[in-house]
Formats: C-alpha cells, sequence, structure tokens
C-alpha cells in the first residue's frame, strides 16, 4: 500500500507562520503607538533604525512638559532648548517619555520624576544610574525602588 502524500497537508499555513517567532527583539508597543512611530517618521528620520525613532518619539513626547516647568532647579543641566538646539540628557529624557507616553503616568508624576532626576544629576550620579532608577520606577510603579 502506497501512502498518498498530499502537498496541501505539508504546507505550512498561513496562521502558523504568522505566530512563528521572529528573530530580534519582539514588540513591546500597542498597534496604535506603531501608528503613530510612522506617522512620526518624515523625511529626517527614514535612515534611522526603529530603535532610534521610537527613542526619539518618547523623549520628544515630554518636550512640552519640560518646556512649561523649566523652574525646576538644576533642569538645565539634563534639558534646555536653545533656539533650535536641544540640549539633552537622552536615555534620562526618554525614560521619563516612557513613563508619559507608554505608562500613562500623569504631568505632575512627571514632573516629579524630573526634579529627582534634575537633582540626582546635579548631586554627581551618571545619566545610566538615573535612566536606570528610572526605569524601575516605572516598571515597579512605585518610588521606593
Amino acid at each position: 500500500m502506497e501512502k498518498e502524500i498530499n502537498s496541501a497537508s505539508n504546507a505550512i499555513s498561513e496562521a502558523v507562520s504568522e505566530n512563528k517567532r521572529r528573530r530580534g527583539r519582539p514588540t513591546v508597543f500597542l498597534r496604535d503607538h506603531m501608528e503613530e512611530f510612522d506617522r512620526f517618521i518624515s523625511g529626517a528620520y527614514e535612515e534611522k533604525t526603529r530603535r532610534t525613532i521610537v527613542a526619539h518619539y518618547y523623549r520628544s513626547s515630554v518636550f512640552g512638559i519640560l518646556e512649561d516647568h523649566n523652574d525646576i532647579p538644576y533642569l538645565e543641566q539634563i534639558f534646555q532648548i536653545k533656539g533650535n538646539a536641544c540640549i539633552q540628557k537622552g536615555e534620562i529624557i526618554e525614560q521619563l517619555g516612557r513613563m508619559y507616553a507608554q505608562d500613562g503616568y500623569g504631568e505632575e508624576t512627571i514632573v516629579d520624576a524630573a526634579t529627582l532626576a534634575a537633582r540626582f544629576y546635579h548631586n554627581g550620579n551618571t545619566v545610566k544610574e538615573i535612566a536606570a532608577y528610572l526605569r524601575r520606577v516605572r516598571k515597579a510603579k512605585s518610588w521606593d525602588v
């Protein structure tokens, strides 16, 4: 008895191929955010990697808040806009943006976090230490980390 091989039974279905794990870092963004990122991409960002664009998106999401609260002590050391130039400590500002845009923290919490970050930077902590602290606060949803 010969077995007939059905070519359709050996084919990979579309549903299986869509659920297949892909290489690289998995996405953590909602579809809404991805559409916003695609709208955010303009001529200047077309050559950049998606990760760079996402980081810039988060940083720019808190620019308005930080500009409105420029009276925060030592804020000019981590964030300052002069004309067309923006002086910033990118990792710190990105974590503040993630708190605001991704995790849904309010404006008051962002101002408190920016105040802490500016004070920590003024007292000698490094940008990486401050960004790691803000990341832990953001993920734990508590200031006691």
